[in-house]
């Protein structure tokens, strides 16, 4: 027997609170378990490099495969199981459902839920989402001005969900920095502006990018264009000007000598760029740079005015 519920006029106008909940329910009981399910899959011990290589797709290509088919399969299985509910018409609730869960997944992942934190939310995030496709799409229940409210709900959602995925990131990274076991280094930024300050749990440094204002933070060759910095413990070989070899397994390596240009301050060449060593708090910072919009000079100083800064200094961008 299917799900409906009269009203004047096709309206809800007349119906209690409990009547207008009463069609939700098994939709919602649907939602949960499509959720479950999909927690199910989420924490199986998946192989996705035997899938990507066993199908010639690579990953890329089984990556979009699953964004297609994920939201077809889940469209299917969710009308099975609401016409084994009593859901009628079921298609129309699943149809509503299988685009909501699609926009609820962006959502969430918009407001930093992605992991297993945004697996562990399935269940009662689709049963949300069921709900809410049997409150717009059955007949008797379903209105116009519901279809609004939905709309206006989505369209809040949507900065709402940008403004705390920031806050997540932000947070996310701050607790990052602060659990660096190095000085938080970084140089005076005159005419220039840091950015993708992150830290190595394994190595215990960090490292970011200084780009001059002109360069966006978009450009394709920001590397060269910019000045990487890396910041890490002191290498027991680290004996400059005769091996000033500063950084292990990273950026900044570089066995050779170098010249002494100011104390503990040390230069050298690269085959593409400037190099510059600075012994800073007991910490080794190293600055390469020198592309066409970086002179010597602007690295020699930068080096100079290392001094150690607060989290916040690394993460407004």
């Amino acid at each position: 027997m299917g799900v409906t519920a009269e009203g004047h006029g096709g309206g809800t106008d007349g119906i209690d609170g409990r009547a207008l909940l009463r069609p939700l329910i098994r939709p919602a009981g649907v939602g949960a378990l499509l959720g479950g399910l999909w927690l199910l899959v989420a924490v199986l011990p998946w192989d996705l490099g035997d899938f990507c290589e066993s199908e010639g797709w690579g990953c890329l290509g089984f990556g979009l495969l699953l964004m297609v088919a994920i939201p077809v399969v889940a469209a299917l299985l969710g009308w099975v199981l609401l016409r084994l509910a009593g859901v009628r018409p079921a298609w129309r609730v699943a149809g509503v459902g299988g685009l909501l869960g699609v926009l609820a997944d962006v959502l969430s992942y918009r407001a930093g839920g992605s992991g297993l934190w945004g697996s562990l939310a399935a269940p009662p995030l689709l049963a949300a989402v069921y709900a809410a496709a049997a409150a717009v799409a059955l007949p008797g229940i379903g209105s116009l001005r519901r279809w609004g409210a939905l709309a206006g709900v989505l369209v809040l959602l949507w900065p709402l969900t940008g403004v705390l995925g920031d806050q997540q990131l932000s947070g996310y990274r701050e607790r990052q920095l602060a659990s660096v076991q190095v000085p938080l280094l970084a140089p005076e930024l005159d005419g220039y502006r840091l950015y993708f300050a992150q830290a190595n749990q394994f190595s215990g440094t960090f490292d970011y990018l200084i780009l001059p204002s002109s360069v966006p933070t978009s450009a394709d060759d920001r590397e060269r264009l910019g000045i990487r910095v890396t910041v890490g413990p002191q290498l027991p070989g680290f004996a400059p000007p005769d091996a000033c070899e500063a950084m292990s397994g990273g950026a900044g390596d570089g066995a050779g000598p170098c010249e002494q240009v100011a104390p503990d301050t040390w230069r050298s060449n690269t085959y593409d760029s400037v190099r510059y060593v600075a012994r800073r708090q007991g910490a080794i910072v190293v600055l390469i740079g020198g592309g066409p919009t970086v002179s010597d000079g602007d690295l020699r100083a930068m080096a100079q005015s290392l001094a150690v800064r607060k989290t916040g200094f690394f993460l407004d961008e």
